[in-house]
């Protein structure tokens, strides 16, 4: 119930209290002297009947002793005292009075009269008998009785005027008790509506307060929900420009910032049946190791400069990976057209020279040409490493190319592998990690497979895993790794990462492997996995099983290669990890490119809201190692800080 509510009630409860006792003392007024006026009534009226009973026995007397004085006869049946009228006014005025003392004067008058009718009879008989004696004091007694009635009423009377005096007085007692209760009363009532008058302006008061308060409460809220709506307009721009930007980084490449392999992809299934050119520079990677990866990365610009500006219109062009690029044409539908138009373009290229302060240098490419419905990119492939394979510059895909081309590359890998794997030629490299925010920090290192050939050749492990896949011997490279890296680990007593796929954590073999290794491993705190195609993950529920494993024995976990496509995002939302690695497509050019610096600047404050360390990979110069330090990143990886060696090299560096 509210205040004022109550305030209300207390109003009418002093109204009432004020207005019922005027009623009940009114009406106690009116009783009182309606009851003195039955008082004075009822007196009066027995004054009269007492009054009325002396005149019939002094008048009944006095016509009594006449008729003696005159001696005439008398007749006590005619002539006698009227008995029974007095005795039943009498007995009527009993009934009638409740005062005590009146009571027994009115039967003692009622006695008197009896003994007045008894004397008569004997003065009569007296009379009658003319004895003088007996007359003489029949008449005596006569007299005396005569007088004794007059006594009583004349007591009678006295005593009803003291009793009505003092009914009177207590009448008046109790009606002026009355109306002080009824004074005090009104007073009361007075002083409650007063009081509730009182709270109630003060209630009034405290609700103007309250009032305005809400009122200043409400602007402030408007502010703050104006504030909100403008802070979610910015955000939801943000959000929109975040993913125009990230959608932008999917289908661009970050170097060149020409549509990538995704695009090309999906412009192939928009278009059909295409012709499509892919340029690969020769011998790219000794120019790399010879004139650095900083000069390599500008080469690979020069050539994408020289392509945008001599690829024919009918021509799309994109940046499929490192150096290599395509021409993609669903306009030109004369195959010979089209072949003649890159020829012209390969020419143009391999004669063109670059320039870089002073040095010169000339970037040879081969050609490999597709013009088909389904597959266009896999048989342009082909053709391109046809056109290496012979030297001849530029080759066009035919069917009887890719049979050879398959089988060729596939016995030869095979025949490696089963070597390696039987030699015990599959190893871990390591490639180390160095904090950017603690130098006091221990190294960390990434183990990465590496097949050792026959002729002591390194060979990474993009040439032959996918064989390995075919042949059902990848759930034994993953043991292989797995176990000579915990070894390293044991005896090293430094921190490894381990890579896994999508279909390591597939395997319930290769798992139940990790899961009961780590349980009897005492150094768990040193071992940490890295989550591979992270985007390939449909069933978020047993990869969050096996990172819950693993992490319950004292194991980390990481994403590798996020940032590569917008969809990662979702995973670090979906995933209890500790490490993000940042994607070399976003870290190979952060120093000159602002989208990728904004890419990985938003990616560093994702983790430290979630607390999540990041990992920079392809550091590969000073000013990216500088520029990832600045941006926040907590380790680096790549070619500028260490390149991946074998366990050997690896023991001399940290030694």
């Amino acid at each position: 119930m509210s205040l004022r509510i109550s305030n209300y009630i207390l109003i009418l409860f002093a109204i009432f209290l004020f207005l019922i006792p005027l009623y009940i003392g009114n009406s106690a007024m009116r009783n009182s002297t309606k009851i003195i006026e039955n008082i004075q009534e009822e007196l009066l009226d027995m004054v009269e009947l007492t009054y009325q009973i002396e005149h019939n026995v002094y008048k009944h007397r006095n016509a009594l002793l006449q008729k003696i004085i005159t001696n005439q006869s008398i007749d006590l049946e005619i002539e006698g005292f009227d008995l029974e009228e007095n005795i039943d006014l009498l007995n009527l005025t009993v009934e009638r009075t409740n005062n005590k003392e009146l009571n027994r004067l009115l039967n003692r008058l009622h006695k008197r009269i009896v003994a007045f009718r008894y004397v008569e009879e004997s003065l009569v008989e007296a009379f009658d008998s003319g004895n003088k004696e007996d007359f003489e004091d029949a008449l005596i007694g006569y007299s005396s009785v005569a007088r004794k009635v007059t006594s009583d009423v004349e007591e009678l009377q006295d005593l009803s005027g003291i009793y009505l005096n003092q009914a009177i007085a207590q009448v008046r007692e109790a009606s002026a008790e009355a109306k002080a209760n009824i004074i005090y009363s009104v007073f009361g009532g007075i002083a409650l509506l007063l009081f509730a008058f009182y709270s109630m302006q003060r209630i009034n008061s405290k609700l103007r307060e309250q009032t305005e308060r809400a009122l200043c409460a409400e602007a402030e809220q408007k502010k703050l929900q104006q504030k909100l709506q403008n802070y979610s307009l910015d955000l939801e721009r943000d959000v929109a420009k975040k993913t125009e930007e990230l959608e932008y980084r999917y289908y661009h490449h970050p170097l060149t910032q020409l549509p990538n392999r995704h695009r090309l992809i999906e412009d192939i299934k928009t278009m059909g049946s295409v012709n499509m050119a892919l340029f690969n520079l020769d011998k790219f990677q000794e120019f790399n190791d010879y004139f650095g990866e900083e000069l390599g990365n500008i080469a690979i610009k020069e050539m994408a400069m020289f392509l945008v500006e001599n690829t024919p219109e009918s021509c799309a062009l994109y940046h499929v990976n490192g150096d290599e690029f395509a021409l993609l044409s669903s306009k030109v539908r004369v195959k010979e057209e089209f072949i003649e138009g890159i020829r012209g373009l390969q020419k143009s290229l391999n004669s063109k020279q670059f320039r870089y302060g002073d040095e010169v240098y000339i970037l040879m490419a081969s050609v490999g040409i597709a013009s088909s419905s389904v597959n266009q990119l896999a048989c342009a492939d082909i053709a391109l490493k046809a056109a290496k394979k012979h030297h001849t510059g530029l080759a066009i895909y035919n069917s009887s190319m890719k049979m050879e081309q398959t089988y060729e590359d596939n016995l030869y890998c095979s025949k490696k592998l089963v070597f390696a794997m039987d030699h015990d030629k599959i190893l871990p490299f390591y490639q180390p990690i160095v904090s950017l925010k603690d130098s006091s920090l221990p190294i960390r290192h990434e183990g990465l497979a590496r097949m050792i050939e026959e002729d002591g050749t390194v060979t990474a492990p993009y040439q032959f895993i996918d064989i390995a896949k075919r042949l059902r011997l990848y759930p034994q490279v993953t043991r292989t790794m797995f176990y000579k890296i915990l070894e390293t680990i044991k005896n090293e007593k430094v921190a490894v990462s381990i890579n896994l796929s999508v279909d390591d954590m597939n395997n319930n073999d290769i798992v139940k492997m990790i899961i009961n290794a780590l349980s009897s491993f005492e150094h768990n705190n040193l071992v940490s996995f890295e989550i591979l195609e992270t985007e390939a993950l449909k069933n978020y529920g047993d990869v969050e099983i096996f990172i819950d494993s693993v992490r319950s024995y004292g194991a980390k976990v990481a994403i590798d290669d996020f940032g590569s496509g917008y969809s990662n995002f979702s995973h670090i939302l979906n995933m209890n990890v500790d490490y993000i690695k940042i994607d070399s497509s976003l870290i190979s050019n952060v120093d000159t490119d602002k989208n990728s610096r904004l890419m990985v600047e938003t990616i560093v404050k994702l983790a430290e809201q979630l607390g999540v360390e990041t990992v920079a990979e392809y550091v590969s110069t000073e000013s990216i190692y500088d520029t990832v330090k600045e941006l926040g990143v907590d380790w680096a990886q790549g070619y500028w800080l260490g390149k991946p060696v074998s366990l050997e090299t690896m023991k001399r560096n940290l030694s």
